[in-house]
């Protein structure tokens, strides 16, 4: 753990496993470092705290429906462009997706 304008946990710190940090709950030294209670000079890292509650992070693997096929692709006409309609400006094809 180290401070230098916000607090950073690393992998080696006990902070990384417990249940304050990982919900997000207010953890007692990370606020107190926080706000300047407590100042940390130096590169620590964190083994034994007091306030560490362990927190096992659980990952499954999810099946999923496959992806529904996609709308088949429309063409329409769209009126001539132009003011005039003796100019024409021929027939437009718009593809919708």
């Amino acid at each position: 753990m180290y401070v230098d304008d916000c607090i950073h946990i690393e992998k080696t710190d006990q902070c990384y496993d417990c249940e304050h940090f990982a919900k997000g709950i207010l953890c007692p030294l990370l606020e107190a470092l926080a706000s300047g209670v407590v100042d940390l000079n130096d590169e620590i890292t964190v083994q034994n705290c007091g306030f560490y509650k362990p927190y096992q992070r659980h990952l499954s693997v999810v099946d999923s429906p496959p992806p529904a096929p996609a709308p088949p692709e429309t063409v329409q006409d769209v009126e001539p462009t132009g003011d005039d309609p003796d100019q024409g400006g021929g027939d437009v094809i718009a593809f919708n997706k």
